[in-house]
């Protein structure tokens, strides 16, 4: 099977992970602070903070509080955050995990919210965000990199005009995090939502959040934290304060090394081999009639490949890259609803064959013949319709 759907969840994963991850699974799961161990297993879970700390340039790694993933991390904000009375400013180019929690809270009547369309390329440009701003502007929302179509938006200029307005700034990194470089600190970022599960080539079921020091927001949920039981309210401080419940520790530990991966194999060499991948495909299919691609050729994160084929739902195509070729793809609306109408692919969405430091030049091009096959299977019919 040629893999081509790692903008949903990598694979493989390093050997390095599952031997982490086994590791983990293979000996007692011990936390010092809940039994009085003192076992190297909690140091491990500091050094994924710590590796998070350092790929993304954070100061401090009890800066990064671990969570389930970017969906979790990107609720602890919204609903961590007081936004009763306010207005909250997002994108079109928003994944659900940020949609649905802002689209709630305004059903809710607790904000309202406005989500600045996006050009054709889901490009938003920082011009378009200080528009949208208000006087009850509170918080401003924005994907780092579109999971439809990779176009990256400047971070640091948004940074600059939601603080001018006195708002706070949360990043969706779920695409972008391992796969382009990050300066949080740099940047002035507030909040960053990241998951485990794709760039960072950790397992399902991790990820986290970055909050800036000086911030204070509500937990998204309270209970056992293993120290301080005495304690009848949620122990304060930074990261236990977000962080009741159980920790998904073998997870952690995967993620850990997955980022140590990255770390010591390098994003530049990571980018380069996903832009020579994504650059063979885009020249090749650009030159196949009745293909019509939707990523910017700069400007983005050269993760994926993102078209539609006329004569053919994508899901039909998807179907017949699976069944004909052994190769998975991504089809539809990539839970990105709002850039069905910019992109103009209502009602049915795009392909999407996303690639990774992994994928071979072999399997692109394997990807590229059966494209052009089964557009020569569809000229064939149509000619003799």
């Amino acid at each position: 099977m040629i893999y081509l759907n790692n903008g949903a969840t990598s694979f493989p994963k390093p050997q390095s992970v599952i031997e982490a991850m086994n590791e983990s699974l293979i000996n007692p799961v011990t936390h010092a602070a809940r039994t009085g161990l003192e076992r190297e297993l909690d140091d491990k879970v500091y050094l994924t903070r710590k590796s998070l700390a350092e790929l993304l340039n954070v100061s401090d790694p009890l800066q990064v509080i671990l969570t389930s993933g970017s969906t979790e991390a990107l609720n602890l904000v919204i609903s961590g955050l007081d936004l009763k009375g306010k207005h909250v400013v997002s994108t079109g180019i928003e994944h659900n995990s940020v949609i649905r929690p802002l689209k709630t809270l305004e059903r809710e009547g607790v904000l309202s919210v406005d989500f600045v369309p996006c050009d054709q390329n889901a490009y938003v440009s920082p011009e378009q965000i200080e528009e949208a701003m208000r006087d009850e502007t509170k918080l401003v929302v924005v994907n780092h990199s579109s999971n439809v179509t990779g176009t990256i938006l400047d971070l640091q200029a948004i940074a600059k005009i939601a603080h001018t307005h006195n708002a706070y700034f949360l990043v969706d990194a779920s695409q972008s995090a391992g796969a382009v470089p990050i300066d949080f600190d740099g940047w002035d970022i507030d909040f960053l939502a990241f998951t485990g599960h794709k760039s960072l080539y950790g397992v399902q079921g991790t990820g986290g959040l970055i909050m800036k020091k000086g911030i204070e927001i509500r937990p998204l949920k309270v209970g056992g934290t293993g120290i301080l039981s005495e304690v009848l309210y949620q122990p304060e401080g930074m990261p236990i304060y977000y962080e009741s419940g159980t920790p998904n520790t073998p997870g952690i530990v995967a993620l850990g090394a997955g980022v140590d991966w990255v770390l010591e194999t390098g994003i530049e060499k990571i980018h380069s081999h996903k832009k020579k991948l994504f650059e063979m495909a885009y020249s090749a299919l650009s030159k196949i009639e009745g293909i019509k691609l939707f990523n910017n050729a700069d400007n983005i994160a050269y993760s994926s490949i993102t078209f539609t084929m006329e004569g053919m739902t994508p899901e039909e195509c998807g179907y017949m890259l699976d069944s004909s070729y052994d190769i998975l793809v991504r089809t539809g609306i990539h839970c990105a609803p709002l850039l069905l109408g910019p992109l103009g692919v209502e009602p049915w969405g795009t392909i999407r064959a996303s690639h990774s430091y992994f994928t071979t030049e072999q399997e692109m091009e394997h990807f590229i013949n059966a494209i052009t096959e089964i557009r020569q299977f569809l000229n064939s019919k149509k000619s003799s319709a």
